[in-house]
């Protein structure tokens, strides 16, 4: 009788929760699993590493390493370059995107009708404005920069308001949206822009104050990584007037300490009124923990059984 190898795996959490519980005991079932910290594991015999994060001098100690999940969609905490080398296929989760877009939309009529600052003059008692009207997004045209399982989302939700929606053609399939040819037809036609974009080479400081400069009187929502806008030009240009509006729910770093106060911008954005700022909240909706995590488990059951995963990382793109 032929005994049937079973697979090793590296669960690496930050802390225990009935979502990793239930994870762990799903995958014993079929494998064995050995559950790490966030660092300080090994994965020498390990044949599937599921995490947040990957150390990349742990991954250098793999000998015999298939498959990473990630229990979340952003893999710029992952070394792609290195689990390329390695022939190491790596899978995300993207179960959590209607959500994402749904508070992306949110931000976008949230700057649009200006709802934050009245809120924030409300509470002095005071109504003088300048300018008393706000706008609304059903007259606008919509670019989708990402275009993406978020992406895709935010265009569902744009689709069923009637608001018209474009994108940039990468190359792919496009169902009922306008694909233009560059990001700048797509800043010159469009009212808004809502960013999606992953962390990689070609996206760092892709709306740099050349392309901000493009955007007169129009809006930026960016839900996606931070490095794709550059911040000093993003503050020149809200605060020249020269940008409509911003509203960012990435920064450059996320609080470690609950009790430390953290400003994660050095341009004092916090003192204008054409900015809504957000502490990368889109992807902490109710239950998206378990939704990822629970989503996770059933690609890698299903890479166990021998079918193949789901939402598999292109490693050179990074997407």
């Amino acid at each position: 009788m032929t005994t049937v190898k079973r697979h090793k795996i590296c669960l690496s959490i930050a802390k225990p929760d009935e979502a990793f519980e239930k994870m762990a005991k799903r995958l014993s079932a079929v494998a064995d699993v050995a559950v790490t910290g966030l660092n300080g594991y090994s994965l020498a015999g390990a044949d599937i590493f599921i995490g947040k994060m990957l150390d990349a001098e742990a991954l250098d100690a793999a000998d015999s390493l298939k498959a990473v999940f990630a229990y979340k969609t952003g893999v710029d905490d992952f070394p792609l370059d290195a689990l390329a080398r390695k022939g190491v296929t790596l899978c995300n989760s993207h179960v959590n995107s209607r959500y994402i877009a749904e508070y992306a939309f949110s931000l976008a009529v949230t700057l649009a009708s200006r709802t934050a600052e009245y809120d924030r003059k409300m509470r002095k008692g005071d109504w003088s404005l300048a300018d008393p009207y706000w706008k609304s997004v059903f007259g606008m045209r919509v670019g989708l920069v990402g275009y993406g399982g978020i992406g895709r989302a935010v265009h569902d939700i744009l689709s069923a308001a009637g608001i018209k929606a474009y994108t940039i053609d990468r190359g792919k399939r496009y169902d009922g949206i306008t694909a233009l040819p560059t990001l700048e037809a797509l800043c010159e036609k469009c009212d808004m822009l809502i960013l999606s974009l992953p962390s990689t080479r070609d996206t760092d400081k892709m709306f740099d104050a050349r392309i901000l400069g493009l955007l007169g009187g129009k809006y930026i929502v960016n839900v996606g990584r931070n490095n794709c806008i550059d911040e000093s030009a993003l503050y020149a240009a809200l605060k020249s007037g020269a940008l409509g509006g911003a509203a960012i729910d990435t920064w450059r770093e996320k609080q470690r300490d609950g009790n430390i106060p953290l400003k994660p911008f050095d341009e004092p954005f916090d003192a204008l009124d054409n900015v809504v700022l957000s502490s990368h909240k889109a992807m902490q909706v109710f239950d998206g923990h378990a939704r990822y995590v629970d989503d996770t488990t059933d690609n890698v059951l299903d890479y166990i059984a021998g079918k193949p995963p789901r939402n598999t990382v292109d490693l050179k793109t990074g997407y």
